[in-house]
């Protein structure tokens, strides 16, 4: 075992010196033949880069490095809606939060997620039930959570930074109610 573990290390040991002698690069006109014979002693592969040659009376141009590409816009995507099944629990939800009826609401509310978990639309109308209900953090919660579902879509991006900045003013976060408050208009359809 401890034989064949040596004979492995030697012979790597062996391939690794070999593939190093090729990166070495003799001088133009060095009388050595032996690639190793330049520069110290164990001082590693010598590489150089290519001359720069320019023509006769003209100094080289050097390539400047390409400009870094702009970033792309983020592409736009279509506005969301609701579904029939879900545009109707949304009507009855918001038929009960009127009524003062929250917990019918907040059910009425679950359904239409679970028909439509990722409409960003029923997060926002969670959002407004919680308002109601004075449970302001879980209100910017699930504004947040429609930012992220609505990536470009303005109209609903919009829609989740009001539901967010009216969060912050109902905490006495002013700044940060502003804040998100000039984000809804910079997105908001002119």
């Amino acid at each position: 075992m401890l034989r064949t573990l040596f004979a492995v290390i030697s012979l790597s040991v062996a391939a690794a010196g070999c593939a190093l002698d090729t990166f070495h690069k003799s001088e133009p006109g060095s009388s050595s033949s032996h690639p190793g014979a330049q520069g110290s002693p164990g001082s590693g592969p010598v590489l150089s880069s290519p001359p720069v040659i320019a023509p006769p009376g003209q100094e080289p141009v050097i390539a400047a490095p390409s400009p870094t590409p702009l970033p792309r816009e983020r592409p736009k995507a279509p506005a969301a809606t609701l579904g029939p099944a879900s545009k109707a629990l949304v009507a009855q939800a918001q038929s009960q939060r009127k009524k003062g009826d929250f917990p019918g609401a907040t059910a009425s509310l679950e359904r239409a997620m679970r028909i439509e978990p990722s409409n960003p639309l029923l997060w926002i109308e969670m959002g407004r039930l919680r308002m109601d209900q004075h449970n302001y953090p879980q209100a910017e919660g699930m504004g947040r959570k429609a930012l992220a579902m609505s990536v470009g879509d303005d109209r609903t991006q919009s829609l989740a930074w009001q539901l967010i900045a009216d969060s912050y003013r109902a905490r006495g976060q002013n700044v940060q109610a502003q804040e998100a408050q000039d984000k809804a208009r910079a997105l908001s359809p002119q």
